[in-house]
């Protein structure tokens, strides 16, 4: 189904991230195309989106699942002012789509550490945040935002049970067009943020991350660490509190809730 570029300008509430849309009805990765994109010289801001991906892929190197017409799958290029608020642009993109989901269809979303959004303990979109430097100095970062509109038919077993959709917990699935305006707007909200006032928007993420106060088993590419997720750091990082009294902070890993 083609994009109404008209309509989603019209909604856009952002002056500058997402003022461009790139859209293909296919593709196989998103992500792959904002960096062909910025290579290319195609301006800091550009959103890249997709009716369906072929090859489109989540953290750790796992695939993501994009059928056609059944999500919002898109990525943002951007080119933060401060490299050191660089880190914060995947979370602040976590905040941003909860805060568009619940704008376009009423739902209340919680965050899962680092950036998974969920409804009822089940997976509703996920984020990728990439970054290179750039010839000139500075970075480009990449961050690629997939959004289940539908459930699609063809989910494999092991991901319908425990992935949902906007429509799947019952709510109106939005048009592509109303969502992603959405997302820009809060998206250039919250990015702007991650620069200016840091300790803010973590604060903000904090509030919202389920994680908090559960015990976890960490998978990390060091090995599996269990214990009771206690507290983020100012950067993001997870902080446990584990069996021997230690307390460690991880920047990166999935987390599994134990259930006892």
């Amino acid at each position: 189904m083609p994009f109404d570029h008209a309509r989603y300008d019209a909604l856009r509430r952002s002056s500058r991230l997402g003022a461009e849309v790139a859209y293909l009805e296919a593709t196989t990765s998103t992500m792959d195309d904002a960096r062909a994109g910025a290579a290319e010289g195609r301006p800091c801001g550009t959103a890249y989106l997709a009716g369906q991906q072929s090859a489109g892929r989540g953290r750790q190197g796992r695939s993501w699942v994009s059928a056609a017409s059944a999500g919002l799958y898109v990525t943002y290029h951007l080119c933060p002012t401060r490299t050191e608020g660089a880190p914060l642009l995947g979370l602040a993109a976590a905040v941003a789509a909860a805060d568009a989901v619940q704008a376009v269809s009423g739902l209340a979303v919680d965050l899962k550490w680092p950036n998974d959004l969920q409804v009822g303990g089940k997976k509703l979109a996920g984020i990728l945040a990439e970054a290179r430097p750039r010839a000139a100095g500075g970075l480009d970062v990449f961050v690629g935002i997939g959004i289940n509109l539908v459930t699609a038919s063809e989910l494999p077993p092991e991901v319908a049970a425990i992935a949902t959709s906007i429509e799947g917990v019952g709510a109106v699935a939005p048009a592509r067009e109303v969502l992603l305006a959405a997302l820009s707007t809060a998206y250039e909200t919250r990015a702007t943020q991650a620069e200016t006032d840091p300790a803010a928007l973590v604060a903000e993420w904090r509030s919202r991350l389920v994680t908090i106060g559960q015990q976890v088993r960490l998978a990390t590419p060091s090995g599996e660490v269990e214990g009771e997720a206690i507290d983020v750091t100012p950067t993001g990082e997870l902080v446990l509190a584990l069996p021997t009294g230690e307390r460690r902070s991880f920047a990166a890993g999935d987390v599994t809730t134990i259930r006892r």
